[in-house]
């Protein structure tokens, strides 16, 4: 699926935009933004990113230590829940199957298709 607002977040051009582009008999690279040309990908890497210390020689600020950060409340989401139990005869638990009553004769074990006494009347 295309999304034509990426142009607004990437400066790449959608496949619409593309297609439009090539049918003016135009060059793509024209309309996608300079960060993603051949000329600045070497500039990208060519500084190398040093790991950080160890946590315990950092030097934080007390404001930023006072700081609490609590969590995000969590916001019941629209729309329908999802079906966690899809089959309810099932027990809790994986592999255990719900018990078969027979509709005949009301014994379990079996159902009406399979019954040993319906066998025997015909």
């Amino acid at each position: 699926m295309c999304s034509c607002d990426r142009f607004q977040h990437d400066e790449i051009p959608c496949c619409h935009a593309i297609a439009a582009i090539r049918y003016r008999n135009k060059h793509r690279d024209d309309y996608c933004s300079a960060y993603y040309s051949n000329k600045n990908y070497p500039d990208t890497y060519a500084i190398s990113i040093e790991p950080l210390p160890c946590e315990s020689t950092w030097d934080v600020p007390p404001h930023v230590l006072e700081e609490v950060m609590l969590p995000l409340t969590a916001r019941k989401q629209p729309g329908r829940p999802p079906k966690n139990d899809r089959k309810k005869g099932f027990t809790e638990g994986k592999g255990k199957k719900r018990k078969v009553t027979c509709s005949e004769c009301g014994l379990s074990g079996h159902n009406k298709k399979t019954c040993p006494k319906k066998s025997h009347e015909n």
